[in-house]
């Protein structure tokens, strides 16, 4: 679902844990001096859950450049928004996050694309996170299966007249960019290329499962160095050799980012990053918001995007927290 060569993270069926990781890609980016922006995508429905408050909050605690956008088309799969939140607007939540909220009509073309075209280009020059709300609509299920009888049809007859591939053509045939006969040719060129595809698709031969290329779509291959036994050593304390093992890391590797609660001057709740950010910097050594969920996808997203991390749980019970990015995302 993703490529790196596009780069285009690939999502989980948990949309809000989907936003963690947009601030580690854009954590990255911002730390590389890169000017450049992440955009990521959720729905109403996501923006209750609790991966969206802590992926928010990050972005403007760190002041990150991602464009955190809500398609907002009235119903989390049947449930509408009445029954999500009560605030007027999804855009208002911005202002407890100390950001810039924004709405737009998500069902005009123009008006999405220069708004995002306005916003990447401001924030390449000020990094900043903006919230982005696109007021749209689905005429059919949120699958397949699952219909529309919930939906009035009221509604159906108010936004169908705002069906936004509908409006351009129309627009473009207005300002005389195309032509009855370019559409037509259009439409024609793009069915023959779905029939072409979908004729190469039932070509393919028979997927035969073996266990190692399953193996290797989960594990990249690694040729594990051997370490030989010093002659002597040292005795110490657990965290002492945790200590010692992760400052070795940071010296060998710069784009090494370390991350958890109280870990910067505080040096951590047992002391084992003391003196890291006096020696390698607030940038690389830092503190985070309590939001175990966040700070594991923010990782992820730092991976992605070229950095190594490492990021602390003060206590082991915490790692509950994060659990869902544990399971679902970073595995």
């Amino acid at each position: 679902f993703g490529t790196q060569e596009h780069k285009i993270i690939g999502m989980i069926s948990h949309l809000g844990a989907q936003l963690a990781l947009a601030d580690g890609v854009a954590l990255a980016d911002k730390l590389s001096k890169k000017q450049k922006v992440t955009l990521v995508f959720t729905g109403e429905g996501a923006t209750s859950e609790g991966d969206f408050h802590e992926a928010l909050n990050v972005a403007a605690v760190w002041n990150l450049p991602v464009i955190f956008i809500i398609e907002n088309n009235g119903y989390g799969l049947s449930t509408p928004v009445s029954e999500q939140y009560r605030c007027e607007s999804l855009a208002d939540r911005a202002k407890g996050y100390g950001m810039e909220g924004r709405t737009i009509d998500g069902n005009n073309l123009l008006e999405v694309y220069h708004t995002i075209n306005e916003l990447a280009n401001d924030i390449r020059q000020k990094p900043r996170p903006v919230l982005l709300e696109c007021m749209t609509f689905r005429m059919r299920g949120h699958e397949e299966a699952s219909g529309t009888k919930y939906v009035l049809q009221q509604l159906f007859d108010k936004w169908k007249v705002k069906d936004p591939v509908d409006n351009f053509e129309r627009f473009l045939l207005d300002e005389r960019v195309l032509s009855i006969k370019s559409v037509s040719e259009i439409r024609s060129a793009f069915s023959r290329l779905i029939e072409s595809e979908v004729e190469k698709a039932f070509a393919q031969p028979d997927v035969i499962s073996d266990p190692q290329t399953e193996l290797e779509d989960v594990y990249k291959p690694y040729q594990f160095a051997k370490n030989e036994t010093p002659a002597t050593f040292t005795s110490k304390r657990y965290i002492d050799a945790i200590s010692d093992g992760l400052r070795e890391g940071m010296r060998k590797y710069p784009n090494l980012i370390l991350m958890g609660q109280d870990i910067a001057e505080y040096g951590g709740a047992f002391k084992i990053t003391q003196g890291f950010a006096e020696e390698f910097g607030r940038d690389r050594v830092r503190n985070t918001p309590i939001c175990e969920s966040a700070i594991v996808g923010a990782a992820m997203g730092l991976a992605l995007n070229g950095y190594k991390a490492v990021m602390e749980m003060q206590f082991a019970d915490f790692v509950s927290s994060g659990f869902n990015q544990v399971v679902n995302n970073l595995a």
